[in-house]
């Protein structure tokens, strides 16, 4: 696995301790609702004031969007795509491959026993230099074939992914990632580690590996990416929503946790934080809820939806949730805020 420098390795450390369960989270105050409408913004570029925690004028720059295409939508998730319950799990543990998304310290603390430990980091690119557009950006699919197939994973057998406290989603990562590989069936288990203990399931501290096997990607599914030229160049269009998935703090610029070269956001993004995408009781919020929320913030299924964060993970989860709730139209900006910050001519926004 490629090693990330130092300064970011800390930094990633102190946003983890930071941060709650992607699983085990509760709704924030930065839910608040929006009084945006979405298409409104995108049309005039510029909207009144939302409600309280969300950013106090939406500007998009002039002379948007430069070179517009439509996002096509992607494939649906529902309950039975996406998710395993612990209660499955422990009676068919024996025919799935389990990968632990989990950093190595949290897997070797405990793990589901015969779970292989593949965090975040080893399905991306660590090696680029912060700021561009390769940092943290996944592999290319030759060499994610085989990253995969180092994990016993062929793409007929069941995966079985989970993380828990501390993580950012790094499971619905992690199943993002095999679906643009084209596995479908890959799934996430409901409530992760936690709800594994409570369910009396085996935990061991032997590091498990499994023999690796065959596995091609002649390319990524498409649908599920966008990149930062995409973005820069239907930026402003009518119904495009551009969802920031960060910490608000992030968000308003006051806090750069991976060293990004500038703080802020993309401009014209809506804030809803990660964390609002799953309930208390360590799961998806229902379908209805995701409904919701969004509603609150004028975004429906017909908006073309981009989500984002610093460098995918985050923003992966809420695109696999999304997909999950009926927002097919919604994709992924792997590249992420740090690569659009690292180049000084994008636009940027710090209104708060």
């Amino acid at each position: 696995m490629k090693k990330i420098s130092s300064a970011i390795f800390i930094a990633f450390t102190v946003l983890i301790l930071m941060t709650p369960s992607i699983s085990a989270q509760t709704p924030s105050s930065a839910d608040n609702a929006s009084q945006t409408a979405v298409q409104t913004a995108q049309q005039s570029q510029t909207t009144a004031a939302p409600a309280e925690n969300a950013p106090a004028a939406i500007t998009v720059p002039q002379s948007r969007p430069l070179k517009p295409s439509p996002m096509q939508a992607g494939e649906p998730e529902t309950e039975a795509s996406l998710l395993v319950s612990a209660e499955w799990l422990k009676k068919n543990k024996g025919q799935v491959v389990l990968v632990d998304a989990r950093p190595e310290s949290l897997y070797s603390g405990g793990h589901i026993s015969g779970a292989v430990n593949a965090s975040w980091t080893y399905f991306a690119n660590m090696n680029a230099q912060a700021g561009t557009k390769k940092w943290g950006a996944i592999w290319q699919p030759s060499t994610m074939a085989k990253r995969i197939g180092a994990l016993g994973i062929n793409g007929k057998k069941t995966v079985v992914v989970y993380d828990d406290a501390g993580g950012w989603g790094q499971s619905g990562w992690v199943l993002w990632i095999l679906r643009m590989s084209g596995i479908k069936n890959a799934k996430m288990l409901e409530g992760g580690f936690t709800a594994w203990k409570k369910e009396g399931g085996s935990v061991s501290k032997t590091v498990h590996k499994n023999k690796a096997v065959a596995f091609s990607i002649p390319k990524y599914k498409e649908h599920y990416l966008v990149d930062t030229e995409w973005i820069n160049n239907n930026m402003g269009k009518s119904g495009l929503v551009l969802l920031d998935v960060r910490t608000l703090a992030e968000y308003q610029g006051k806090i750069r946790p991976f060293q990004e070269k500038r703080a802020g956001h993309l401009p014209g993004a809506i804030h809803i934080e990660m964390q609002n995408f799953v309930q208390d009781q360590y799961q998806f919020k229902e379908v209805e809820e995701i409904v919701e929320l969004l509603q609150k913030h004028c975004i429906t299924p017909d908006n073309e939806i981009v989500v984002y964060d610093t460098a995918g993970v985050r923003a992966a989860f809420v695109t696999m949730a999304l997909r999950y709730a009926g927002f097919h139209k919604s994709q992924c900006y792997d590249e992420g805020f740090q690569a659009w910050a690292g180049n000084p001519e994008l636009p940027l926004d710090k209104s708060e």
